[in-house]
């Protein structure tokens, strides 16, 4: 007869593998926030000024400059998995953000914005071009896979909904209305392009919500107070142009149900529900009038944040760092025009594979435990905080000792009920992730 302690081990492997294979992308974490600086736009040759790529850790708040792409100015990032893709004016250039190393780089032209579709590299065209504006690349090496013929003109923001691809069209500065790109992926092919008219011009960010497409639509340059937002519903091949009396900017992300946009020249919210502003100045505009502007913003669905990069195209800027509702959180230096930021959001499961911090040593004692779970570091270790989640994700415990260092700690789980659970060690590094059982008391 198997002993009180095996039964226990069985039961808690088995429930170890079923988290494991089950649970494994329930939860999350931000490992860092990736930033392009386009640098001081310089009109000719010799160029002193070049793209730059730096990230910030929200964690240790560290600021690392980490390459340099040889051109004049930024358009996008995007990120997929531990792999950051960077548009850049005339080049393209895959970047490892676990290592920081370039594993691959290409020259294209009239890039606009990225997405990562199924494995696929989807890169919208802008001017200089005056065909093929949406084209389709290899994530592996850049390599062109196919180009999509026949958009009527200049390309903007890029989403996807039940297999079927949306590109926003707006021809440019000389666009004088908003038109909807409907392609077919699995041929590449164009099958419709839908004209939201004069009402959208400056179509840019597309985001896809409740089974709807959202674009922002950006207020052209010399016109004021005036900008709008389109729903387009798939399903019945219907939309609507929502008018905002306000000069809109760039699209920032969604939340829950609320799209965050610029509203002169500050951030607002609106709703996707009620299709209405929320919010009119969630961040208010840093200085217009005297020619500082926000340049680029991104929101942080997981923690509840927004990254507002804030400079005068001439001198090097600053990233505003709020939580979702404005409140200020922290400022860190950026470089001169930051025109594209992105949050790297990371899954993990058992959480080895995923660290942020760099590889320590990290032992967890005993295991099952029922009273204090002990925790040892092999050297000095500056720890900021623990926290426990069930295998749903749902945060159960928080210990912050108070930014203490040291080699040895102990977490009191005495309150938790027997079963497997996911541990968060924070330290000035960055986070891990241990996996932990409680035994029956």
């Amino acid at each position: 007869m198997k002993s009180k302690n095996s039964l226990l081990t069985a039961v808690i492997c088995s429930l170890l593998i079923f988290t494991i294979n089950c649970n494994a992308q329930l939860n999350a974490y931000v490992r860092q926030v990736i930033t392009s600086n386009s640098g001081r736009f310089e009109y000719a040759p010799p160029y002193a000024d070049y793209v730059t790529l730096q990230s910030y850790n929200p964690l240790s708040k560290k600021v690392n400059t980490f390459g340099t792409i040889y051109t004049q100015s930024s358009q996008s990032i995007v990120i997929s998995g531990n792999y950051g893709f960077f548009a850049a004016q005339d080049s393209i250039v895959k970047y490892d953000l676990n290592n920081f190393k370039r594993m691959a780089a290409i020259a294209d032209s009239g890039l606009n914005r990225m997405i990562v579709y199924k494995g696929k590299l989807l890169v919208s065209k802008q001017y200089p071009v005056n065909s093929d504006y949406l084209e389709v690349l290899d994530t592996a090496n850049l390599s062109l896979i196919a180009e999509v013929k026949g958009i009527s003109g200049d390309c903007g923001g890029i989403s996807s909904l039940n297999d079927t691809v949306y590109v926003a069209v707006n021809r440019g500065y000389l666009g004088t209305e908003g038109k909807l790109a409907v392609i077919d992926p699995s041929s590449w092919t164009l099958k419709a392009e839908v004209n939201f008219g004069h009402k959208a011009v400056g179509i840019m960010e597309m985001y896809m919500y409740n089974n709807q497409i959202f674009s922002v639509n950006k207020t052209p340059y010399g016109v004021i107070d005036t900008g709008s937002v389109t729903v387009y519903t798939p399903a019945n091949r219907s939309f609507t142009n929502v008018f905002l009396p306000f000069t809109v900017g760039a699209g920032s992300g969604i939340k829950d149900s609320l799209l965050y946009l610029g509203l002169n020249y500050g951030i607002g919210s609106f709703n996707m529900n009620t299709l209405a502003i929320a919010d009119t100045t969630i961040i208010k505009d840093p200085g217009s009038l005297v020619y500082t502007y926000i340049i680029s913003s991104a929101v942080d669905t997981l923690e509840g944040r927004i990254y507002t990069n804030i400079g005068d195209y001439q001198n090097a800027g600053y990233c505003l760092v709020t939580s979702i509702k404005g409140d200020s959180i922290d400022t860190y230096p950026t470089g001169i025009s930051s025109d594209a930021v992105a949050v790297d959001t990371r899954f993990y499961g058992t959480g080895v594979q995923n660290n942020t911090a760099k590889e320590l040593d990290i032992k967890l004692y005993p295991n099952p435990v029922q009273d204090r779970l002990k925790i040892s570091f092999e050297n000095n270790t500056r720890l900021t905080s623990l926290n426990v989640t069930d295998i749903s994700g749902r945060e159960i415990l928080e210990f912050k000792p108070g930014n203490q260092q040291g080699t040895y700690f102990e977490l009191p789980v005495n309150s938790l009920a027997p079963g497997v659970y996911y541990l968060m060690i924070s330290t000035t590094e960055g986070r891990m992730f241990r996996t932990f059982a409680v035994a029956a008391h």
